[in-house]
């Protein structure tokens, strides 16, 4: 039986973020289970990991957009069981040009003191994925309108 591993869940937290820097379609969509939950800095509900994806595809994937992360801290690990870790760190980051359809505008996205926390589920098939993220910001800056 395959077991899950402090190191095997900072890579998958750090593949995470590269995967969203690197804007490549539908990537996202395959690190989480199909019943996974996210809680996103800027939305005002809970959404399904997929649909979360999905939009994060949409609104950071073009070209005209930019995403940088930062951690600002370690990627810290609990093994909760051999299928079973939650990871929890700090981060920045800044999007910029993300289309915004439901506003109709294009945005400036800036997180300047972000928490992450990732619970990781291993599959039967030993695959590693989120079955709930929570990221939030301590202090949320205003939208800014990209010109």
């Amino acid at each position: 039986m395959t077991t899950i591993t402090v190191q095997q869940v900072q890579d998958a937290v750090r593949r995470y973020f590269e995967t969203m820097a690197d804007k490549m379609p539908g990537q996202l969509t395959k690190m989480y289970s199909c019943d996974a939950v996210v809680f996103g800095p800027y939305g005002p509900r809970a959404d399904l990991g997929r649909v979360w994806a999905t939009i994060r595809d949409r609104e950071y994937g073009h070209p005209e957009c930019s995403y940088h992360f930062e951690f600002t801290s370690p990627i810290d690990v609990q093994i909760l069981s051999d299928t079973v870790a939650v990871a929890t760190h700090t981060f920045r980051s800044t999007a910029n040009n993300v289309k915004e359809p439901i506003l109709g505008k294009t945005l400036n996205r800036k997180l300047t003191d972000g928490r992450g926390t990732h619970v990781f589920v291993l599959s039967p098939e030993g695959e590693l994925l989120l079955a709930h993220q929570h990221l939030s910001d301590i202090c949320r800056l205003p939208l800014e309108i990209a010109h």
